[in-house]
């Protein structure tokens, strides 16, 4: 895949995050549903358009604070199994992505985060639902 079909795998990959806003929005979730819009907002931006410093900082903080909304829903799920060991081992995988991302293959290393951070996303408001269900 040469560099160009790289990048734009990467600014399409924010895509994914559609999934878990969808779902929090289908069940009534909307605190994290504006978290999860949030991130997939600056993080479009930062890819598609400007890749400003400032937005870079937005993406950070969208971020962590997305992390910690996981986090909040893990521990409202009571930690759900399987569902929650699910979410911590494709964290695990996303972590290993980002963290590749600056050694080598950046576009196809950080679409590659986004696409199992949504899927993080997604398991950590599953193991929530199935508690509450």
């Amino acid at each position: 895949m040469n560099q160009v079909k790289k990048k734009d795998a990467l600014k399409w990959s924010n895509l994914f995050f559609l999934v878990p806003f969808i779902v929090a929005i289908h069940y009534s979730i909307y605190w994290y549903a504006v978290v999860l819009m949030a991130l997939f907002i600056v993080s479009l931006d930062f890819h598609f358009f400007s890749e400003a410093r400032e937005v870079y900082y937005l993406d950070v903080i969208f971020s962590s604070l997305l992390m910690l909304s996981n986090f909040v829903l893990l521990f409202m799920g009571h930690w759900t199994l399987p569902f929650s060991v699910t979410a911590i081992a494709l964290a695990l995988v996303a972590l290993g992505f980002y963290f590749q991302r600056s050694r080598r293959d950046y576009y196809f290393n950080h679409s590659l985060w986004h696409i199992f951070s949504a899927a993080v996303c997604l398991f950590c408001f599953i193991t929530y639902l199935s508690f509450i269900s």
